[in-house]
This record gives C-alpha cells, structure tokens and sequence, in this order.
C-alpha cells in the first residue's frame, strides 16, 4: 500500500526550550504510535549549525510520520488531542503542500481548518504516496 510522509512541527508553549520540545514530541509520538501509522521518527537535517562537526542533525520538536492516506484523520485527531492537554501548546502539520495549524483557535474555528486540510490533503496525500519510492 503506498504511504505519504507527514511532518509535524511541535510548539510546546511559550518560552519553551529544546528540551521540552523533546519532551513534547516525545509524548506526542507515543500518542502517534497507537494509531494504524507505519512510523513516528524525529526529522533530521544534514545542515549543522556553524562552528559544529558535519552530520545528521534532529531537529527538536519536528516528527516525520509516515502512514497511509486512510489514517490522516486520526494522526490529526490525536495530535489536536495532544494539543489540548497543556496550555501554550500547538502544532503544524505539513503533507506536501498543504498545511494545517493547530493553535489557539475555538473548537468550531479548528474543526472548520481540520475538515479544509482533510479535503485537501485526501487526494494530496494519495499523489504523495505514489510519488514515494516502493
């Protein structure tokens, strides 16, 4: 079956620093991982920061979940869940060129941009998987 790749950018609140985005990001992808999803993995760069050794890099606070179009809707139903068990704390999700914002909004406002992303991403996320490599 073929998969898209769904990147997740975690902001754990305000005046958050690497090490609670870590920890945010890891309690969301614990979340992640009970969905029907093939993998949860931190992103990684290759571009160091200057005056650093050259290599792959994580990138705090950023996920790459890799998962079949069909479970879109629950990857974004957890991560709003996730999102609503502290306050400050929000999240971007990007599959190919749509993207969703999940911050600070009333529950019908969000509800309305999850449904846009969702009809948006349906067959967005079917041309990304067939575009992925076998």
């Amino acid at each position: 079956m073929n998969t898209a790749r769904l990147r997740i950018v975690v902001d754990a609140g305000p005046g958050a620093d690497d090490r609670e985005r870590v920890e945010a990001s890891r309690q969301l992808r614990e979340m992640l991982l009970r969905q029907r999803v093939e993998q949860v993995v931190p992103a990684r760069t290759e571009t160091a920061p200057p005056g650093s050794k050259a290599g792959e890099l994580v990138v705090a606070g950023t996920l790459v979940v890799t998962l079949v179009p069909a479970v879109i809707s629950a990857v974004v139903a957890t991560v709003q869940a996730w999102s609503e068990r502290a306050a400050g704390r929000s999240a971007s999700l990007v599959l190919g060129e749509d993207s969703l914002e999940l911050t600070g909004l009333s529950a019908g406002q969000q509800q309305q941009l999850i449904d846009r992303f969702l009809e948006a991403t349906a067959g967005g996320a079917e041309e990304a998987a067939a575009d992925e490599p076998a």
